[in-house]
């Protein structure tokens, strides 16, 4: 075990006796090397199975990632183009209309995000259709002129994966597989569904008065393209080392993390700005992308420190982890020192 293995997997187990997660998997790649891969604790409290690199998690919003790109590719095809009105391929209510596809990649849209309306929460573990997702926002006002501001937004990358339908006439899963996963040989990266068995899955849990339990059921109809896929930390290791290379590679990647400035800046308040999917971070002259996800009974991490191709993924099987990057950064720090702070 080389010193950097060693002292990541200590990083990833004092995270786990401090926070009561029962397990996460865990990688550190730079470029398409990967300096560490590993699973600890457990995978499912019932039947005292070990969380593995192969393990399937949840992976929540980390999803955005994998949508941004399959639509990128799109534009980069010329299918599509970034600021083509979404309502140009969809059948979208009248307010929408001026909706382009770079303002839902940037959460820039001004649609009111749709698990905000009351009563969202209380219907999770119904199967619902898409007009009844959009049907919860349809008739509110945008928030904002689309362009004008950042406000993180699930009825964007929901759009977006209608959109990748319309325009491909293949479901979003298959077109993913096709497209993305199949060709990186990233076995486990599929549509999350209940009702198939999916080998090595991780269980949710969530914490109720200190005590944990299984996590809440929640129809995956509800996340879509925002959120419903399960991937493995090999997996996104594997899409990780993959970033950059190759020239048709590099410029996707340059297109996802240019920055987007709204025209009111206001995501600079936050600390970050963003690009194409990502979440762009810049701190004394290091770049970073990359996404948090959190679900019922899941959280989850991919960061990319952009200077150094240097990629952290956690995946935790436990929905109470405030920030997921924390632990990642601290790998990305192990590999560079002088790695700095990020905020959520």
């Amino acid at each position: 075990m080389s010193d950097l293995d060693a002292a990541a997997r200590g990083a990833c187990l004092r995270f786990l006796e401090a926070s009561g997660i029962p397990g996460l998997a865990a990688a550190l790649v730079r470029g398409d090397d990967f300096l560490f891969l590993a699973g600890l604790g457990v995978a499912s409290l019932e039947h005292d199975l070990p969380v593995t690199a192969d393990t399937a998690f949840e992976i929540a919003s980390v999803t955005k990632l994998f949508t941004a790109e399959a639509v990128l590719l799109l534009v980069q095809d010329g299918l599509i183009e970034l600021d083509t009105p979404l309502a140009d391929h969809l059948e979208l209510p009248p307010g929408w209309r001026g909706v382009t596809v770079r303002h839902a990649l940037t959460h820039q849209s001004g649609i009111r995000n749709y698990t905000l309306p009351p009563g969202y929460w209380e219907r999770i573990r119904e199967d619902r259709s898409a007009e009844e997702i959009l049907a919860l926002v349809a008739d509110l006002p945008l928030d904002f002129e689309p362009g004008a501001r950042y406000a993180y937004d699930n009825t964007g990358f929901y759009l977006l994966g209608l959109l990748i339908e319309a325009v491909t006439g293949e479901s979003y899963e298959d077109h993913l597989g096709r497209r993305v996963f199949a060709p990186l040989g990233m076995t486990t990266t599929r549509v999350n569904d209940y009702a198939l068995p999916v080998r090595g899955r991780a269980s949710g849990y969530s914490r109720v008065n200190d005590r944990i339990v299984n996590k809440t059921y929640y129809s995956t109809s509800n996340t879509f393209s925002a959120g419903v896929l399960l991937s493995s930390a090999r997996d996104l290791a594997t899409w990780a080392a993959s970033l950059g290379v190759g020239e048709g590679a590099r410029a996707l990647r340059e297109r996802m993390w240019t920055p987007q400035p709204s025209r009111e800046g206001n995501e600079r308040s936050l600390h970050f700005t963003v690009g194409l999917g990502w979440f762009l971070l810049d701190f004394g002259g290091r770049s970073y992308a990359g996404q948090n996800g959190s679900l019922q009974g899941f959280s989850s991490t991919l960061l990319h420190r952009l200077d150094q191709r240097l990629s952290a993924v956690v995946l935790y099987n436990g929905d109470w982890v405030e920030e997921p990057h924390r632990l990642a950064l601290e790998l990305i720090g192990l590999a560079d020192s002088e790695s700095p702070g990020i905020r959520s």
